[in-house]
């Protein structure tokens, strides 16, 4: 084979697997849900303005509005529904379906 020949044959190649990979992301693999959670950390780790509202079981619910990053926080039932943050006053607090920890 010429030079030439096998340069055409690894572009074509490449292409099929750039066109490949573009598929599987957009129908074979959920990449709604990756791409989504994918914004979600980018978000989260920047830190930005949010208004954050957590709800107890028994109906209460608490609001901040606070520049800061949100990270998960593991549950012991594994839901995975927990999270932490730090407030305007620099107090680390954890929320937790029908739970909430503040510091003090």
């Amino acid at each position: 084979m010429k030079t030439k020949t096998k340069v055409y044959a690894g572009l074509i190649g490449g292409l099929v697997l750039i066109v490949a990979a573009w598929f599987a992301w957009n129908y074979m693999i959920p990449s709604e849900d990756i791409q989504l959670s994918m914004k979600d950390m980018r978000a989260d780790a920047s830190g930005l303005d949010r208004v954050i509202t957590h709800s107890l079981y028994d109906g209460t619910t608490k609001t901040w509005e606070v520049k800061t990053k949100v990270y998960p926080f593991p549950t012991d039932s594994g839901t995975g529904a927990s999270f932490s943050f730090i407030d305007k006053q620099g107090k680390k607090i954890i929320c937790g379906p029908g739970w909430r920890v503040e510091e003090k």
